[in-house]
């Protein structure tokens, strides 16, 4: 038995969890490269137009693995909670896998809270499915749940003493599987890496500590998660930083509200917003990068 775990969506947000419980189940697993030409081509043609590049991008990552594994992990993530919902686009994947390679077999369940599907029980759902008891996949599930959140802690911890360093620092605003996709946000990172920037991102942040923070600005309004936790984020790292940059794909509903809700709050701050789809031209953004880093450099020389 051999898992394809493709390296796009909710991989980026739960990889050290994924991995280290296939891992403790002694599951062999293997993770699609990062994205390529050919997977976002791929993706794009077994797309429908109005799909986001992102889950374009899924979709494509699917396609590279159906012939080199067992079955495809693709779990179906609702919510965790009341006001605590995934986008459409990402609890929708499963249906779309199903329906764009129907000969792909796919290793799935689901997790829904307000429906009595927890997190816990999706993972001895997908152990018995692959022959183990439930108590042994839970103990699978209990320890690399441990390690994915001792993981993040250090990742946190990192971030935080990396803001309180000497030097020019940006935070990024955007889902993980934009931050850190080699498509979409981690060139756009390197890019600032590359000219001596720091980069921070709004999404490493304690997850209790970002609903607090979202709550006390916005109230409970906000019913998105992981857009909950990055506006947790700004609210707790944008005084450490000398410009935001928001990375979104096209045509994100969600993002495109709340990137304009930013825009109009933050006054102190220079924010980049950039949009990306599959026809975007690297030259052009790494124009309007090289101004937004002007126009930090600027900032500083008059302080």
């Amino acid at each position: 038995m051999k898992i394809g775990i493709p390296r796009a969506l909710l991989y980026y947000f739960h990889h050290d969890l994924w991995l280290n419980f296939f891992k403790n189940l002694n599951i062999e697993t293997i993770v699609s490269p990062e994205t390529n030409k050919a997977i976002v081509e791929m993706g794009v043609n077994n797309s429908i137009d109005e799909a986001c590049f992102s889950s374009k991008i899924f979709i494509g990552h699917v396609g590279y693995l159906q012939d080199k594994c067992n079955v495809v992990f693709v779990p179906r993530i609702e919510n965790t909670g009341i006001r605590e919902e995934y986008c459409t686009r990402i609890f929708g994947v499963y249906d779309l896998v199903r329906n764009t390679f129907p000969n792909v077999k796919c290793l799935h369940a689901d997790v829904n809270y307000l429906y009595g599907k927890s997190e816990p029980g999706a993972f001895i759902e997908i152990g018995e499915a692959l022959g183990k008891d439930k108590s042994e996949s839970l103990e699978a599930y209990n320890n690399a749940l441990l390690t994915a959140n001792s993981i993040k802690e250090a990742k946190i911890l990192q971030q935080e003493k990396l803001l309180n360093s000497n030097g020019t620092k940006i935070l990024i605003f955007a889902h993980a599987y934009n931050s850190y996709d080699a498509a979409v946000g981690k060139e756009i990172t390197d890019f600032f890496i590359d000219n001596n920037i720091k980069v921070a991102y709004a999404d490493v942040i304690n997850e209790k500590e970002a609903q607090l923070l979202t709550q006390k600005s916005y109230g409970k309004r906000i019913y998105c998660r992981v857009t909950a936790q990055q506006i947790g984020g700004i609210k707790k790292y944008k005084d450490n930083v000398d410009g935001i940059v928001i990375i979104s794909t096209f045509p994100c509903g969600p993002d495109a509200i709340f990137s304009e809700l930013l825009i109009r709050q933050i006054k102190d701050k220079p924010i980049l917003n950039i949009v990306i789809d599959e026809l975007d031209s690297k030259a052009g953004i790494q124009t309007r990068m090289e101004s937004f880093i002007d126009i930090i450099n600027n900032r500083e020389v008059k302080h």
